[in-house]
């Protein structure tokens, strides 16, 4: 006999089980089923970058195992299982030879890890994408001295100052003069760059890397315009990209994620989409705030309550406990305004605000200037998107 449930949910990672979890606060009776192609492990994502400072290891990382989601929240989780195809207009799918129908399908696919073009990965060359991307990473780290960070962006930023907290020589290749380039600005940036200088960082600007490949149980790096290297392990950490192939075999309309509108819901009827996969008023957030707010709303809807998804002032809070960080990054899909320095008495600490014209659209604060978050998000807009 086919299986039928009323809710679908693919893929296990935050977006899926927040879903799960904020589904079952509004309905005890509704059937939901994960599908997952992973051991579906429940663990907070963003700890991935900042473990090795709190030195906890993959198990102290992991909130739960799949048997234990099912069992709290009354699931039925199908782990190591590829969703093989989708009929949106039948509301079924093909597991495994099998058919399972649902009423409600949520796309919450996540994302993969960029890759540079033209450059084939070898071994000790790793991303850190996902609980198995860091179990990776553990065990290489205990054959590692020098390692080499790609990119300066926000994970690369939070993995160099773990690394180089627990002692191993770190040397990161960017491509822009500051850290966190598109986040902060030039001010915050080159003062997060020069603290992890100040913390033994060997930092260097390179238009990119070319290509990498084995060299006696080392990895030799060529990069564009400096002398090639080799380092004991290199890490990536170049962004990710959301998982769309699936929505796109099924018809999803998709641009850079699973196109969405403010209920969560797809081009295909009851079809929806959350999490590192979602594009939702033209936005693809991949941070936790966002992605409560998409299971809390979407939730809502599944189980009969209509209710837009509400996107405030959502502060990220950098990961890099020896030099405080938090900002309200700019969210637009253009970006209109420019950064502005404001006073602040000590020298410290900075605060910066962005503003289109009039209109405050985030803000960055950095060292002792932390402390004015509450003030500054009581100056944001109730809702950084705008209204339609």
């Amino acid at each position: 006999m086919n299986k039928h449930f009323d809710i679908i949910i693919i893929g296990s990672g935050m977006g899926g089980y927040l879903l799960a979890q904020s589904i079952r606060q509004q309905s005890a009776q509704k059937r939901i089923a994960i599908i997952t192609k992973t051991d579906g492990r429940f663990y907070p994502k963003p700890m991935l970058s900042t473990a090795l400072y709190h030195q906890k290891t993959p198990e102290m990382i992991m909130t739960a195992t799949a048997s234990e989601m099912a069992a709290k929240y009354d699931l039925e989780i199908i782990t190591h299982t590829e969703v093989k195809a989708v009929d949106c207009a039948q509301k079924k799918l093909e597991i495994d030879g099998q058919i399972i129908r649902y009423d409600a399908l949520v796309m919450a696919t996540g994302s993969h890890a960029n890759e540079i073009p033209g450059l084939r990965p070898v071994n000790g060359y790793i991303s850190v994408n996902s609980m198995e991307d860091y179990e990776q990473l553990i065990d290489q780290l205990s054959q590692t001295k020098n390692l080499l960070i790609i990119g300066s962006g926000l994970v690369g930023v939070e993995f160099a100052h773990d690394l180089l907290h627990a002692g191993y020589k770190v040397s990161m290749v960017s491509q822009t003069p500051q850290a966190l380039w598109g986040l902060v600005p030039s001010e915050i940036g080159g003062r997060c760059r020069d603290h992890l200088v100040g913390m033994g960082l060997d930092w260097f600007e390179d238009p990119g890397v070319k290509a990498v490949h084995e060299d006696h149980q080392r990895v030799a790096v060529s990069f564009s315009s400096r002398a090639a290297a080799s380092y004991d392990l290199v890490l990536s950490a170049i962004g990710i990209k959301p998982n769309i192939a699936l929505a796109q075999e099924i018809g999803l309309s998709t641009q850079r994620g699973i196109v969405a509108d403010q209920y969560g819901r797809c081009s295909s009827k009851d079809v929806f989409a959350i999490g590192d996969c979602a594009q939702i008023y033209g936005l693809n957030l991949t941070y936790v705030a966002p992605i409560k707010q998409q299971a809390q709303a979407i939730a809502k809807t599944l189980t009969g309550e209509q209710t837009p998804i509400h996107y405030p002032a959502m502060p990220v809070v950098v990961k890099t406990p020896t030099y405080p960080l938090t900002l309200v990054p700019v969210r637009e899909a253009e970006v209109i305004g420019n950064w502005q320095p404001q006073a602040y008495p000590d020298k410290t600490g900075i605060i910066s605000a962005f503003y289109d014209k009039d209109q405050l659209k985030g803000f960055a604060l950095a060292g002792t200037a932390t402390k004015e978050r509450n003030h500054w998000l009581s100056k944001m807009p109730p809702s950084i998107v705008s209204k339609s």
